[in-house]
């Protein structure tokens, strides 16, 4: 259970790195193809454009975590919310329950089953993530990431592959499916050949979120472990 939980907050955290990071644009740039450059140049510029389109975002998120044999290992429940710049709310409803929660500088891991909080800086998380590198600009993304885009379901869907420059990434492919500005789906293949799947449903992008539901108040009587006092 402990290895399973430490690998969703990790793929928790770069699923969020496109908005937490990136800078806030309300409407989706227009890409045009310029008239000198490869096939991955365009397909970066496609992808940052369709990231910087979503400010705000909630969701229904199912999670499927498959070994090297395609055999499931779980499957996961989860609300999403995320508001940029840095703000997202992570609430595991099935088989556990299991809240994360940050406003940008802290973020707080509250386990119901262990009555336990961990609290610890937002950045220390993010530096512990080296593909947190994925943070929705044209310049940090092509240093880390070869990226290719494919056109899928007779135009409407299209597909990004993201290949780590580094052998030392976490994960060896990354694919992430949308649909105009929407996301559908992302896909994570790692150096053991496990392979974890995020489907998305009842997306709802660019609502008015309230502040308060990116901080958590301990309740009374359970553990709180405050790592920003290490």
């Amino acid at each position: 259970m402990i290895t399973l939980l430490s690998r969703q907050c990790r793929v928790l955290l770069l699923l969020l790195a496109p908005w937490v990071v990136a800078p806030l644009a309300a409407q989706p740039a227009v890409v045009s193809p310029p008239a000198i450059a490869s096939a991955n140049d365009f397909a970066l510029q496609q992808l940052v454009s369709v990231l910087q389109a979503t400010a705000s975002l909630t969701a229904e998120v199912q999670q499927l975590l498959l070994d090297q044999e395609g055999r499931e290992v779980q499957e996961t429940r989860a609300l999403l919310s995320m508001q940029r710049p840095s703000s997202f709310r992570w609430e595991v409803t099935r088989p556990y329950s299991e809240l994360m929660v940050t406003d940008g500088d802290t973020m707080w891991r509250y386990e119901p089953d262990l009555e336990q909080v961990t609290i610890q800086h937002f950045d220390e998380a993010l530096d512990r993530t080296p593909v947190m590198l994925l943070n929705g600009t044209a310049s940090t993304i092509a240093a880390a990431y070869e990226v290719s885009a494919a056109s899928l379901a007779e135009g409407r869907q299209t597909l990004f592959t993201l290949l780590p420059k580094q052998a030392s990434t976490l994960f060896e492919r990354i694919s992430l499916s949308f649909e105009g500005p929407t996301l559908l789906e992302m896909h994570f293949e790692d150096s053991l050949g496990q392979r974890t799947t995020l489907l998305f449903g009842n997306v709802r992008r660019n609502p008015v979120l309230e502040p308060a539901q990116f901080r958590f108040e301990p309740p009374a009587g359970i553990d709180v472990v405050d790592g920003r006092l290490d």
